[in-house]
């Protein structure tokens, strides 16, 4: 028992840091509709395998899914075991992700900064927007990003240890780097590689690995894969391992509906989904203001942040959380900023102050306006030019008047903050916003994202919600969607929009468009209902039509 309470003792900041954690990740994550398309594709998929009880082949609408190994599914799986297929156990795993992540992120940057550091580190992911929604989501990719940091940070170490360490630090990376590839596939070896080779360019090739270390690390990371690969194979035959491999070259290659952006879109996502961390890795990136023994660790945080923002800045896809694994090596870059400021050893740049204002107040002012919205209408329709979006907003969705005050409130720190910057408190003013931003997210999440949701897809999702447990197909028609499957709660494989519409079924068909989607041959379609941006369908029998 007393070894019990020495371990606590020693380590009873990061338990802190943890439990912080937890208070600001789990709370209302089940209060609102999962997102199309990631977070229902991803619960749909493990809906399914529960259902079919095939757990080693993910699958979408009862067929095979090439593009995403298991591991993230199982735990989806594991935690709709526990509190039923549903919003909160979708996105639970990564509540659990991010109390892991900080607690992680205060361990190591304690051992290879400060404490200080730590604790900016920490908070930085905890009160800057994207990097906080993260672990509030039901996304693949903030395990899949532990698991690559956590294998990088090992190759770090072993770059720095004994040969008896190395061994030892290799055979983690390897089995991190596994775990990394059944979360989300091949990408994870490219970015470790990448990184690594990175390291080695600007060293002159000093810290090559030897043959036997190679070896340790291969062999670790081909123990985990196998987890997946071996059942796969040998139940399906080796093709699958071919199939899945050329559809993650296919979508590097080329673009996903939708997903086709230039390619300073993830600069520009970072900077503003990333405050305020953001702003601080700006300068904090040409810091000069670092002893020299910790200079090591920050100089591979920097190869992480360049790599993966300019290999994602680089392939043909771009969606918002392919550049999600900057978040770490960005918030601690940000951090040793923050604490050199604290330090007095450099000033806050007055161009850095007027960025964070402009982009701080012209947030708060988004939050504080979106909870209005039935009020701006008369200023808001005329500027908009898609009927989706006009539709959309004809609904009424449930406010009852108070909720602006919580993005008031950010709005409210933001200026307090940027005045106590003025005052040359900069640490007081850093700490209130990011603390602030910690607890007001959560409290957004519950109190205004449900019915901003209500405008976008409230509508479909009520429609599928109507034809769970009647004998029906339901499919859309004009965009891409996984929520009919989720939410219709479908059991079986549903054919293919052409087969639905020009053959003959037993079952009643339904379909859900957009009202800015024209649609063909709509003879055969009965509309049923407008609500919102979206149209009911319902199929009259081909028989009726000849």
């Amino acid at each position: 028992m007393q070894k019990v309470f020495q371990f606590i003792e020693r380590h009873k900041a990061m338990a802190f840091v943890m439990l912080f954690a937890a208070a600001i990740f789990v709370p209302f994550i089940g209060d609102v509709h999962l997102f199309d398309w990631d977070e229902i594709n991803f619960a749909e998929s493990a809906r399914e395998m529960i259902l079919t009880g095939e757990y080693f082949r993910v699958q979408i609408n009862f067929q095979a899914f090439w593009e995403k190994p298991p591991l993230f599914f199982w735990l989806q799986i594991l935690s709709m075991k526990m509190f039923g297929i549903n919003e909160f156990a979708a996105r639970f795993p990564n509540a659990v992700c991010g109390i892991i992540t900080l607690g992680f992120l205060y361990k190591i940057g304690v051992k290879n900064h400060s404490r200080n550091v730590a604790i900016w580190w920490v908070l930085l992911m905890a009160g800057s927007l994207t990097p906080h929604l993260y672990y509030k989501s039901g996304i693949i990719d903030p395990w899949f990003n532990l698991f690559i940091f956590i294998s990088l940070y090992q190759i770090i170490k072993a770059l720095e240890s004994t040969a008896t360490q190395k061994d030892k630090r290799i055979l983690y990376a390897g089995l991190f780097a596994g775990l990394a590839f059944i979360t989300k596939g091949p990408v994870s070896v490219l970015v470790i590689g990448l990184c690594y080779f990175t390291y080695l360019s600007i060293h002159r090739f000093k810290g090559l690995f030897s043959f036997r270390q190679f070896t340790i690390g291969i062999l670790s990371f081909s123990m985990i894969a196998s987890i997946w690969i071996v059942p796969e194979v040998t139940k399906n035959g080796l093709h699958v391992v071919g199939d899945f491999i050329n559809y993650q070259i296919d979508l590097f290659k080329n673009p996903v509906a939708g997903h086709g952006q230039p390619f300073y879109y993830h600069a520009l996502v970072l900077l503003l989904g990333c405050f305020p961390a953001s702003i601080f890795f700006i300068k904090g990136t040409a810091l000069k203001a670092v002893d020299e023994d910790k200079i090591y660790f920050a100089k591979w945080m920097n190869i992480l942040f360049w790599v993966v923002l300019i290999l994602f800045s680089s392939v043909t896809t771009k969606i918002v959380h392919y550049s999600s694994l900057c978040y770490i090596p960005l918030t601690f870059v940000a951090a040793t900023y923050i604490d050199s400021i604290g330090q007095k050893k450099i000033k806050l740049h007055y161009m850095m102050v007027i960025l964070y204002a402009i982009i701080g107040i012209t947030i708060g002012i988004i939050f504080t306006c979106l909870p209005l919205v039935e009020r701006l209408k008369p200023w808001i329709n005329p500027l908009i030019k898609d009927q989706f979006v006009i539709d959309s907003l004809s609904i009424t969705s449930p406010w009852e008047g108070h909720e602006f005050a919580v993005g008031f409130l950010f709005l409210l720190i933001t200026v307090f903050s940027i005045l106590f910057i003025i005052q040359n408190r900069h640490v007081t003013a850093i700490r209130l916003v990011l603390i602030g931003n910690s607890l007001l997210i959560p409290i957004y999440m519950y109190v205004v994202v449900p019915k901003i949701e209500q405008y976008s897809q409230g509508p479909a999702i009520s429609f599928f919600k109507e034809q769970v447990g009647k004998d029906t197909y339901i499919e859309t028609i004009g965009h891409k969607s996984y929520a009919q499957y989720f939410y219709a709660k479908t059991q079986e494989h549903v054919p293919t929009l052409d087969t639905l519409l020009n053959q003959n079924h037993t079952k009643e068909i339904w379909f859900v468009s957009k009202t800015n989607h024209k649609i063909q041959n709509s003879g055969r379609l009965e509309e049923i209902k407008r609500y919102g941006g979206f149209v009911l369908w319902k199929k009259i029998p081909n028989s009726a039509n000849e």
